[in-house]
């Protein structure tokens, strides 16, 4: 099953004056679900980079996706690691979708942040 979320529940780790996501720097810890996908959405500043970075349990290979309002892949991580960032600066300021990618069998407990 797809987790949905609507908006990113993060934890606000510093303030609007760094480049990134609006808003500052957040982060959490989630879990995804076996041969699942974790959505989010975020805005990013445009013109400042943009950093996502998971870093996941060790128990499965996790893959990190970013794609912009309009369904275009800008950025990706799908190696065989659950340590994955991607890193880009967007043309503009908008809401850019994250995905996290479980191909595993047992769920992956992650810590997910953003600069």
């Amino acid at each position: 099953m797809k987790k949905m979320l609507a908006t990113l529940a993060l934890i606000l780790v510093g303030s609007a004056a760094f480049a990134g996501a609006q808003g500052g720097p957040q982060s959490t810890t989630e879990r995804v679900k076996a041969n699942s996908t974790d959505r989010y959405e975020v805005v990013f500043i445009g013109g400042e980079q943009a950093e996502v970075f998971i870093d996941g349990d060790n128990d499965t290979d996790l893959d990190l996706y970013i794609y912009d309002e309009n369904g275009n892949l800008i950025e990706k991580d799908d190696d065989n690691l659950d340590l994955c960032i991607c890193t880009w600066t967007p043309k503009w300021t908008g809401k850019f979708i994250i995905k996290v990618v479980n191909l595993g069998d047992v769920y992956n407990e992650y810590k997910i942040r953003t600069n």
